[in-house]
């Protein structure tokens, strides 16, 4: 059987059925007879059955294939819950993957872990989650498909790290749009992503939203090989990880390994700490000089925490240019280390929002004024940096590149307004029925909806409160971002 190519399926609305809880049996089950071409899998299947509509199969029948699944086929995974661990080995083609996807409408959870091998693969947009984290004491996604595609799935609740990208499997890896938040359980080891890569492909970490995970938001690392190498890390959301532990290491985004590092680029992404928090938005090389070879920082946007950018080790070559870092009176902007630290950098284009009279600028172990450390280091001739705070909304749109009608939406509320005005015409048609959601309740009720008229939206900034972390005995729980910061996910069928 086969499918058409992504961009010709029509994008189903995230139904509101449950609190973000998840993974009860009060998810969303299968809806009306379905009519897309394909592979079926239910909660309730059988191996006995051929994956027709009639006939499902369980879920381990249909991610081995049962000898009927080929290149370009689709397994849709109706809605309820799939309680196990499940693997699968499947290989599609670079030119016909074969897709796992959540049937449109519905709600399909897998309570425990995904183990995925194979090559060619595409899961897409559903749950994976623990509901007994404690005793699964697992990832709640392996990604190691070769040249795979994990895709808008909402991944929670693990007993260790979400997601796990392996030394040398997975080659070409892509995780893409999904929504990562409250893993972990154990302090200072736990992260939303833990991704290594010692191969010659590139790993794409894209457009994910990562927060409140126990340590790390993003942690790219690696300690049993002498290479680490080739990471996009590109418009992720990264914000309050940390912050369910009494972790005292709390990063959104760290690229660091005691190995030759290099090949890294990380661009776009979006960082937020509550004050409360304190932590570091960005930690880079801080195992020592001899393993830092080349690194990239360009257009990121790090708001709030105790350090703003920490490089405390000198890079062979290293690009930080046309960042933006926005800190407070606790706040040290960045820290830099290392001898003739600017000839080896191409270091331009930052504004800092701190007073530059601050000592809040720190290079080896001093503390210097912005000038000062300007004059020390040799970097930043053409950065700015103003005691000045900003007043107007910082507000920015990712329309995700396989869901028409579907983006993450960030909000930094400088003022404080009481809702933001977004344009949301690069991803809604006019005519066409939206649904926002906050991402801390991305399966509660959306908090907009309308019939868009072109033009901007308004979207409420009063928040809600995070996610309980479940399955834990005496859960911490993180601090509430409304109204000074939120992450919403808009869905539209056009």
């Amino acid at each position: 059987m086969r499918i058409p190519p992504p961009g010709r399926l029509l994008a189903g609305v995230i139904p509101a059925i449950c609190s973000s809880a998840c993974g009860s049996d009060k998810a969303a089950g299968p809806g009306p007879v379905p009519t897309h071409v394909g592979y079926y899998a239910l909660p309730t299947g059988s191996a006995a059955g051929d994956g027709s509509v009639g006939r499902p199969w369980d879920l381990a029948t249909a991610l081995a294939g049962a000898g009927r699944v080929h290149p370009g086929d689709t397994i849709w995974l109706r809605g309820g819950v799939y309680r196990g661990y499940f693997r699968t080995k499947l290989n599609g083609t670079a030119g016909a993957r074969i897709i796992v996807r959540q049937y449109p409408g519905e709600r399909a959870t897998i309570d425990g872990t995904l183990r995925a091998e194979g090559s060619y693969l595409t899961f897409w947009g559903f749950e994976i989650m623990q509901s007994n984290p404690d005793s699964v004491n697992s990832y709640v996604l392996q990604a190691y498909t070769t040249d795979g595609r994990f895709t808008n799935l909402v991944l929670h609740d693990a007993g260790i790290s979400g997601v796990s990208m392996s030394t040398t499997s997975g080659a070409g890896v892509e995780l893409y749009g999904c929504i990562i938040y409250n893993n972990g359980t154990h302090e200072n080891l736990d992260h939303g992503i833990y991704a290594h890569n010692t191969t010659a492909a590139l790993k794409h970490i894209v457009d994910n939203v990562l927060f409140n995970n126990y340590a790390r938001g993003i942690q790219i690392y690696e300690g049993d090989s002498s290479v680490m190498r080739n990471f996009d890390v590109d418009g992720n959301v990264s914000f309050n990880n940390g912050s369910i532990s009494d972790s005292s290491t709390r990063v959104n985004l760290l690229i660091s390994a005691p190995t030759t590092t290099s090949g890294i680029v990380a661009e776009r992404n979006l960082l937020y700490l509550s004050s409360s928090t304190g932590g570091v938005n960005i930690r880079v090389g801080n195992y020592g000089s001899v393993y830092n070879k080349d690194i990239v920082l360009r257009n990121n946007y790090a708001a709030g925490g105790s350090i703003a950018l920490q490089m405390e080790h000198e890079w062979d070559r290293a690009t930080v240019e046309n960042n933006v870092f926005l800190g407070s009176s606790v706040t040290d902007e960045v820290r830099t280390g290392g001898v003739n630290v600017g000839a080896a950098y191409r270091w331009a284009g930052n504004a800092y929002y701190r007073n530059p009279s601050a000592l809040a600028w720190k290079h080896d172990s001093t503390d210097y004024t912005f000038e000062g450390w300007k004059g020390v280091t040799g970097l930043g001739a053409s950065d700015l940096a103003t005691a000045v705070l900003p007043t107007t909304p910082q507000v920015v749109v990712r329309p995700n590149r396989y869901e028409p009608g579907r983006a993450h939406i960030v909000v930094y509320n400088w003022g404080q307004g009481a809702s933001a005005a977004v344009d949301v015409s690069g991803v809604v048609r006019v005519g066409a029925p939206y649904e926002v959601r906050n991402v801390q309740d991305i399966f509660g009720t959306p908090i907009a909806t309308g019939t868009y008229a072109g033009g901007l939206i308004a979207i409420p900034m009063t928040g809600v409160q995070p996610p309980v972390p479940i399955g834990r005995v005496a859960p911490q729980v993180a601090p509430r971002t409304a109204p000074d910061f939120d992450v919403f996910l808009i869905t539209s069928t056009r």
